[in-house]
Order: C-alpha cells, then structure tokens, then sequence
C-alpha cells in the first residue's frame, strides 16, 4: 500500500535527517515534511537527501506567497539535485491569517496560484520562462545541472483549488479531508481539471493525522494539543461545512475526528487507509501522533504499525 509519512518537524536538521532515515528503513514510500516557522524544509530535505537512497522527499507545502517563483523552482532544483532526483516539491497559497504575519495581501489565491504554477514549472521543464501575468512579469532562466525537474504538487481544500491542481500541477496534497470528500468533491475536480487541459490526472495524496488508538477522549486530548488551530481556520472550516461534518462550537467535534483523523487499533487504521484508497487517494500520507499517558511511546507504536500496513 501507498503510505508516507508527514512530519511537522522543522526545528531541528538533524531530527530532520533521522526521521528520513528512519522512515526509509521502515518501509514507507515516502516522507514529507511540514512548512511552518523553523528551518526552512526545502533546505533541511535537501540536506538529508544525502543520508537516504530510495525515500521520496517532499514538503507539505510552502506558502507561494513569500517566496518568488524563479527563487521556489532554484530551490526546487537544488533540492531534487541533493536527494538524486526524489524531491517533491509541495505548494501553496496558505491561508490570511498566516499572510497577514508577513504583511502579505491574501488576494484572489486562484489566479496567483495559477500563474504562479505556470512559471516554477516552465523553469524547471523548460529553463527558461517569458511570462507576462496580471500577478507575475518574468523573464528569466534556470540554468543547473543533476537536477530532474522535481515534481510540483498544489495544497487544496476547495473544488476550484483542485481543478487547478488537475490542470497545472503535478498532484495535489489535501489535509484533512475525509475520505467520501475526496470521493466526491477532490477526485471529480482534479479529473474535471487534468480533462479540460488535455492530460493526464495527477496524482492525489490524501493527508490526515494519525493516532493508534481506541479510546476517543485519548484522541480529543491530542486533537486539542496537537491540531487546535485547524477548526479557526476559514479554509478548513468551509471545508468541513462542504463535506457536511457538524462544527464544535470550539475545538474539534467528534464528527470532525471521525471524518479527518484516523484513529483506532490496527484493523481499524488499516480500514480507514483502505477507504481512502476508495476514495481516489493514490496516496496516503499520515502524520502520526501519540496519544494517552505515554504520547512518545504511543507514536512510536503508530509508526510500527503504519509500516506493518504499508508493507502489506
């Protein structure tokens, strides 16, 4: 079975390298590492592309924003170039709130992104770009070598972001949708996407926590440690709303537990995979968190157990 791993650690370069290490030995098809305010990860995967030989390496995903177009495909390339051609690179336009941190305008994300993904992606097939957009003016080139032009994978939540993702994007990476979302609202549009531009449908690498656990308030308590933040987002909020799952007046509601995180013993787990599977998912992709009184132990055994099912 398909199945990664994603990793929010960025404070550390050398947690960052284990972590790669360890997850090549464990069998997963890949790992991907989260974007927030530590290291850079485009920088910390290409550093620990040199301890590994066969793992995929991504990040999940850089805001578009902040970072130039012809500076995120340099960086691309560089990266692909340090892990020997398995980097995969993951953006997008993040969300208000975290641009207003950057003094960044949030505007129109579909059409940025558009642009934006038509420019990293000319540089990085073509070497050159001369594209004159409402949002970008470049002309410029790209001129490196031992560096396959690494996959361009877009974040979505909403159906217009993922027929983009089906039109210029190489894949698309969805957190936290539920498995029947996917189904219905994700995988239609990417197709809807990939058809009107005349190519094939990217990939879609379906993104959710992960807990080894049948006890729900073990899992409420992680919920509310870990991923408190994602029911006060606009976009995941609208998400949720789409795909139907009741809102907490605060925090998560069990529904949104059940929907978006995969929790339960180890048939359980392998169940909910398999769902999303059915769902349209080429690719699994789970964080794993621990949970009860011991979370350390309690994650290492999640591990254990997502490699059991991945070796399959």
């Amino acid at each position: 079975m398909n199945i990664s791993l994603l990793f929010p650690e960025t404070r550390s370069i050398s947690a960052v390298r284990d972590l790669a290490v360890r997850t090549e030995e464990q069998g997963f098809a890949g790992m991907w590492l989260g974007s927030a305010f530590g290291f850079d990860p485009i920088m910390a995967l290409a550093l620990a592309g040199g301890s590994t030989s066969t793992i995929q390496l991504g990040v999940a995903v850089v805001p578009t924003w902040p970072r130039h177009p012809l500076v995120m495909a340099q960086q691309g390339a560089t990266a692909s170039a340090a892990c020997g051609g398995r980097f995969r690179l993951g953006v997008g336009p993040s969300h208000a709130p975290v641009m207003q941190m950057y003094g960044i305008d949030f505007d129109r994300p579909i059409s940025h992104a558009r642009e934006y993904l038509m420019v990293v992606r000319t540089l990085l097939h073509e070497g050159n770009v001369a594209h004159q957009g409402e949002r970008y003016q470049v002309n410029g080139f790209l001129d490196v070598a031992d560096a396959p032009p690494p996959p361009v994978l877009l974040g979505v939540l909403r159906e217009q972001m993922a027929h983009l993702a089906g039109s210029h994007a190489d894949g698309a990476l969805c957190w936290l949708g539920p498995a029947e979302y996917l189904h219905k609202v994700v995988a239609p549009n990417l197709e809807a996407g990939a058809e009107a531009a005349g190519r094939a449908k990217p990939p879609l690498i379906a993104e959710l926590p992960c807990v080894l656990s049948n006890d729900l308030a073990a899992v409420r308590e992680m919920a509310a440690r870990e991923l408190g933040i994602y029911p006060y987002v606009p976009f995941y909020r609208a998400m949720f709303e789409a795909a139907g799952v009741p809102l907490a007046e605060k925090g998560w509601s069990d529904e949104m537990l059940e929907a978006s995180v995969v929790w339960g013993d180890e048939d359980g787990i392998a169940t909910k995979i398999g769902a999303l599977v059915d769902a349209g998912a080429d690719e699994v992709a789970l964080s794993p968190f621990g949970a009860g009184p011991d979370p350390v132990a309690s994650q290492d055994d999640c591990i254990r157990v997502l490699s059991e099912i991945a070796k399959g």
